[in-house]
């Protein structure tokens, strides 16, 4: 494997392990605090525009990188919007802790 192929590989895979990540952070937590899900979505469709150009250079890594990157995007993007419509607002959905402290304040 020529060495622009491998760092093309390796770039991929830590591209894909940080969107894995972060759809794995929103299904454990149900919270999306933070996650910009229109932000997600706009790189969806740039992610979009990349595949076509990706495709015409006929570049298998980028092609990939492109179409897992759409795919995630759009699943946090996703992720987002139905948790924070029907996330519970007490803490995090299912959480059995309470949304006020425990103790009187002074």
């Amino acid at each position: 494997m020529k060495p622009h192929m491998l760092s093309g590989a390796l770039g991929t895979g830590i591209v894909v392990g940080g969107y894995i990540y972060q759809v794995a952070r929103l299904v454990r937590t149900h919270r999306a605090e933070g996650v910009s899900g229109m932000a997600y979505l706009l790189w969806a469709v740039a992610s979009g525009l990349l595949l076509v150009h990706a495709i015409d250079m006929q570049s298998v890594v980028f092609t990939v990188l492109m179409i897992s990157q759409i795919i995630c995007c759009v699943l946090i993007a996703a992720l987002a919007t139905i948790y924070r419509r029907f996330g519970s607002r007490g803490g995090a959905a299912g959480s059995m802790r309470t949304s006020a402290p425990d103790r009187p304040e002074l």
